[in-house]
């Protein structure tokens, strides 16, 4: 390990620094193993390095005594998770770093920086005092260590439960819209808090396949969604319990088919388009006439349909023209001036203004075929093909 030309001293580095330095060569060896190696070559050479006490290193300053101290306090504060699975990583002074890099440099960068060996060395402990393994992949838990005060925190990876839900009332949205600031309840947060409860989570997260107006129900199959619970204490819940718990809150929801599941589900599910099924109550300023009403929606039955962006969604969605299929429109019945329609449209269709027209904003719709002025007063999502 003799030096090719150094010029930057290593007088002031400790054993360990010193062989670290070295750490691409030698193998089976430790640093420390290697620094006193090195120190032996040199002496042979006539050149004498004298390394001081880990606490006087100029990189280290005596951090790896330490290791006990600080695998004894994560540990303390990770008892309070369960995981099977953790990482660290870590933040030295850039005075250490620089300096570490600097002599590196000079000796052909065939070492390994202090984070690596800290990480490594305290991971080691952390894996035999709690039992756990480290992964560097995909860990339950991220510790991160500031070493200059000692400081550290903990990122500790969401719990994500797939399941379907059912939403049997009119006055409840997906998730919290300031349109609808005086809401208190959302699925996501009767999902998200009972799930918690469980957890011991902090925030929480609903993931849906779509959204239905708030006015609409969600029923038949029910709607893919993904809950995140943020921060969570424990990580194996009894799924069966979040599901009676849920079902039995009197909010006006259900849930079923609940598994747990990953982050990278969240994008598939919301990349997934799906064919509607809907029950519409459909309303007019006069009274229907059952044939000449039949002919009218046969404008729109299995026809490609234009929309621009609704106006009750102008402010939150893109100002653009979609072309969609509307695949079957069927009358169930018909009373006065009220009709019951069964809608299967593509995924992306706005059912009200399908019947309403929007002001011209969709064409063709039910409302300038049938030449009456219709509104959707009740709409009810009765199956979501997949």
């Amino acid at each position: 390990m003799a030096s090719p030309g150094a010029i930057i001293t290593t007088n002031d580095l400790c054993i360990r620094c010193t062989g670290r330095i070295f750490a691409m060569e030698g193998h089976g060896m430790s640093n420390t193993e290697r620094g006193m190696s090195f120190v032996q070559s040199e002496g042979q050479q006539g050149r004498i390095i004298k390394p001081v006490e880990p606490v006087e290193c100029a990189i280290c300053h005596g951090i790896f005594m330490q290791l006990d101290l600080y695998a004894s306090e994560i540990a303390q504060r990770l008892s309070k998770y369960d995981f099977s699975t953790f990482l660290l990583g870590s933040t030295f002074p850039e005075e250490s770093t620089s300096r570490e890099s600097m002599i590196q440099s000079s000796y052909g960068s065939r070492g390994e920086s202090i984070k690596k060996e800290f990480n490594r060395e305290l991971g080691k402990l952390i894996e035999k005092k709690m039992e756990k393994e480290l992964d560097r992949d995909d860990p339950d838990i991220m510790v991160k260590i500031d070493t200059r005060y000692m400081k550290m925190d903990m990122q500790v990876k969401s719990i994500y439960i797939y399941g379907k839900y059912r939403k049997f009332n009119r006055i409840m949205p997906q998730t919290k819209w300031i349109k609808y600031s005086d809401v208190k309840d959302t699925i996501e947060s009767v999902v998200g808090e009972e799930l918690n409860h469980l957890t011991g989570g902090d925030l929480y997260y609903l993931h849906g396949a779509g959204r239905e107006d708030v006015d609409v129900r969600m029923l038949g199959n029910g709607r893919e969604f993904i809950i995140e619970s943020c921060n969570p204490k424990s990580r194996s819940i009894d799924l069966a319990r979040l599901q009676e718990m849920v079902n039995s809150s009197g909010k006006g929801i259900e849930i079923n088919d609940l598994s747990y599941t990953s982050r990278a589900h969240v994008r598939r599910l919301k990349e997934e388009k799906h064919d509607k099924v809907y029950m519409a109550t459909v309303t007019s300023d006069r009274d229907i006439e059952k044939e000449s009403f039949a002919e009218s929606i046969s404008g729109i039955n299995g026809k490609v349909i234009y929309q621009r962006t609704p106006l009750r969604v102008s402010t939150s969605r893109s100002d653009l023209v979609r072309e969609r299929k509307v695949m079957c429109v069927s009358i169930e019945d018909i009373q006065k001036n009220s009709a019951r329609l069964k809608i299967e449209a593509e995924a992306g269709v706005y059912i009200k203004e399908l019947i309403s027209g929007d002001n011209g904003r969709t064409n063709p719709n039910l409302s300038d075929l049938s030449g009456m002025k219709l509104v959707i007063s009740e709409l009810d999502v009765i199956e979501i093909k997949r």
